[in-house]
């Protein structure tokens, strides 16, 4: 379940928390990567990547970009928190940090179609040879919303506050463990010292959020953690409001340093029931929303909806997947026997049928079918109840008493399900679940949380099994999820999954700067992995949109849609 590229704040889709995209130590690499785009799309778009239009679309992105109006953006649940270094949601880096840099800007930025980095808050780079040495020139003249400059001292603090141990940031933390140190060499010049190379350094400190000294600094760390609200920093928005239950808005930078953005307001409402959101897109209170898959095959096709609604599907190739995960402190999931009995046990071809529509595909670990990062010789787990209830009791999972329950040294195979609640499509795929397994001996409960307690339990591993999503990048670094060092609070190895020979294989991809060669670890992983069933792997998924045709200028790019570049024409604005 999911901030920044390459952070698993992957956005549990119900989305939590982030991976990262490929950094390459060299702006080489950027051409390769984009070559990979392109064989993904290859493989994994297909029919699944279409984009609905009315003709007058193609005429009005033709017109000039006009300042003014609002978009309305609905969200299924309201972040934790708008701090970008603690945050561990995709909500709150949506709102206000990496992936948009509304709020927060970073050093650089990928071009979503060349994917070659791009100056942001730097104006130049350089990384020695060896990788052990990264330096960022910034730009003059550029400082935060309220008329501070960006100094090196603002990088350096951003970096020390993420390195210290007592910031809740163990999520981000863990891919800068190879970092020695920043040195400050004037006030626009920054060096970072490597310990030892990191195929993603240079990616991975240019895309953090860079955050103001002069209103971040803190004596105690918890002053820090606590520092939840009032963003500020160096974006084309500023934060507005926060109506807890509700919704937040940002408000356009008047002061801002660079060039600016057409909306006035970008509007985020929380609206967990996806039937109420429809109705409101269709009333004109929200603009934008992620219907679920039965409202898109409701709605693609009508033609009444589509004078109104642009529908967008497309599918980015970034190591994205849903999952159902087994706690290892859960005595239940500690034998690998059980883990792939109960992958067995789930029919994936009928949740993808019946629940996704047929939108998804089915994966085999946690990297995207056709990402050069994944093994193609490992297949998916196949339904096989067979199989399954004779891996049970070769565990001595068996019905003893004739109850219909199987149980081993008096205890019965009863658990619970940690879902996120109100989401239509977890419901639906927890209660399948829940009758799969009863036909085998297995009793499992449904426990649904609202969006925050979710997250608490999940990172103080209260819980017996869940189901969330990763959201990654085209390459990324499954370090923060599966070491063994991220079992420790603030990691996001959440199930406490230990191999020994899976921490050495991590260990050595992220020091290994050839692609094949790290590759061929990731290769190694996947296998293992599979193997294992620390989750049971479920889906790759597409991006859709239902979108106010109001809106101009939105253009699918090989990583997804750029809202910087939408307006809505003066005559179209409503406020």
């Amino acid at each position: 379940m999911t901030g920044k590229s390459s952070v698993f704040k992957f956005f549990v889709v119900l989305i939590l928390l982030i991976l990262v995209f490929l950094q390459g130590l060299e702006m080489k690499q950027s051409d390769r990567l984009f070559e990979r785009v392109n064989q993904l799309e290859k493989k994994v778009s297909g029919k699944n990547s279409r984009v609905y239009r009315p003709a007058s679309d193609t005429d009005s992105a033709q017109a000039s970009a006009k300042d003014g109006g609002w978009l309305i953006w609905r969200l299924s649940s309201e972040p934790p928190t708008l701090n970008p270094i603690t945050s561990k949601d995709a909500y709150a880096d949506t709102i206000v940090g990496s992936k948009n840099c509304f709020v927060f800007e970073t050093l650089v930025r990928r071009n979503r179609d060349s994917l070659e980095y791009q100056p942001l808050l730097a104006e130049s780079w350089d990384i020695s040879e060896d990788g052990l040495k990264i330096e960022f020139r910034l730009k003059e003249d550029i400082w935060f919303s309220d008329g501070e400059p960006v100094t090196a001292e603002d990088v350096k603090f951003t970096y020390e506050t993420i390195m210290d141990v007592e910031i809740d940031a163990a999520n981000i933390r863990n891919y800068f463990v190879d970092f020695k140190s920043c040195e400050i060499v004037n006030e626009r010049t920054v060096v970072f010292h490597m310990k030892r190379p990191y195929f993603l350094a240079f990616g991975m400190i240019g895309e953090t959020p860079i955050v103001p000294k002069h209103i971040y600094e803190y004596e105690d760390a918890q002053d820090f953690n606590s520092n939840i609200s009032d963003p500020v920093g160096s974006g084309p928005f500023v934060f507005g409001q926060w109506d807890v239950g509700d919704k937040i808005v940002l408000e356009k930078n008047e002061n801002y340093w660079g060039e600016g953005v057409n909306f006035e307001k970008l509007i985020y409402k929380f609206i967990s029931n996806d039937m109420a959101a429809l109705t409101a897109l269709k009333s004109g209170q929200i603009d934008v929303m992620a219907p679920l898959p039965e409202q898109y095959t409701s709605y693609k096709d009508d033609e009444q909806f589509k004078k109104k609604f642009n529908i967008y599907k497309y599918l980015i190739p970034d190591n994205s997947y849903t999952y159902v995960s087994w706690n290892f402190e859960c005595e239940l999931f500690q034998d690998s026997k059980v883990r792939n009995a109960l992958t067995h046990l789930i029919d994936r071809e009928k949740i993808k049928d019946h629940i996704w529509e047929g939108l998804v595909g089915i994966v085999s670990g946690p990297f995207s079918p056709g990402s050069p990062q994944c093994n193609p010789n490992v297949e998916p787990l196949e339904f096989n109840p067979d199989k399954a209830r004779e891996l049970l009791s070769e565990a001595g999972w068996k019905d003893t008493n004739g109850n219909g329950i199987r149980d081993k040294n008096g205890r019965e195979f009863k658990f619970k399900l940690m879902i996120v609640s109100g989401s239509p499509i977890t419901e639906q795929t927890a209660k399948v679940l829940k009758d799969q397994f009863s036909q085998a001996g297995i009793i499992m409960e449904v426990d649904p949380f609202e969006w925050s307690v979710f997250l608490d339990r999940l990172h103080n591993k209260d819980f017996e099994a869940t189901t969330l999503a990763w959201q990654g990048d085209v390459e990324t670094d499954p370090y923060q999820i599966w070491h063994s060092s991220q079992i420790a609070k603030g990691g996001s190895n959440y199930i406490g999954y230990k191999n020994e020979t899976v921490d050495e294989i991590l260990e050595e991809a992220r020091r290994t700067l050839d692609d094949e060669k790290r590759n061929r670890l990731y290769h190694r992983f996947h296998k293992i992995i599979n193997e294992d069933q620390p989750y049971t792997f479920m889906f790759v998924r597409p991006s859709i949109a239902f979108m106010n045709n109001r809106i101009k200028g939105v253009k699918i790019h090989k990583l997804g849609v750029n809202i910087k570049e939408w307006y809505i024409p003066s005559e179209l604005q409503k406020y």
